[in-house]
């Protein structure tokens, strides 16, 4: 039986977007660990030896601002990597709250349709649902709409008598 216990372990994964089904690097770490409190306890000392000479109380607060800005450093960092770069779905928010979470990526495939950096990057695989809103009852069920056509046509290859 192997045993795999490691103190560090990878700070990223890949992970696949539940929404649109592509993969993107999601930050695993989410909060300081115990490591890190042992580095910024290296850190501050270093700091007030170069400062005062020797240990202070003042250093304290060194450490206490480090520690600081580290713990939102590495929930903003999560927060943000969560979010999927194709299609703009945030796992987090739609926990909390649906429609914030639809609205949000409703804004963000149409930014995405109108931005040119987006134009070689792979489409999200968004299977696009229709509302029927004649009947106030088949307006809740949701059907999905057709396939759409392929955007570009498969190349078609030159007659063998125009080849030189």
């Amino acid at each position: 039986m192997r045993h795999n216990i490691t103190m560090i372990r990878k700070a990223s994964e890949r992970r696949i977007c539940v929404f649109c089904k592509l993969d993107h690097r999601v930050y695993t770490k989410k909060e300081v660990s115990f490591l890190d409190v042992i580095v910024l306890l290296v850190v501050t000392g270093v700091m007030a030896f170069a400062i005062w000479g020797g240990p202070d109380l003042r250093s304290m607060l060194i450490f206490m601002s480090l520690a600081f800005v580290l713990q939102v450093f590495l929930r903003v960092r999560y927060r943000e990597s969560v979010k999927c770069p194709h299609c703009g779905f945030d796992p987090i928010l739609y926990r909390n709250n649906n429609e914030d979470a639809a609205q949000k990526v409703k804004t963000f495939m149409e930014n995405r349709a109108d931005n040119p950096q987006y134009m070689l990057k792979p489409r999200p695989r968004i299977k696009a649902l229709i509302r029927k809103s004649d009947d106030p009852e088949a307006s809740k069920e949701l059907t999905p709409a057709p396939e759409p056509e392929e955007p570009f046509p498969e190349p078609v290859s030159p007659p063998n008598d125009l080849i030189f």
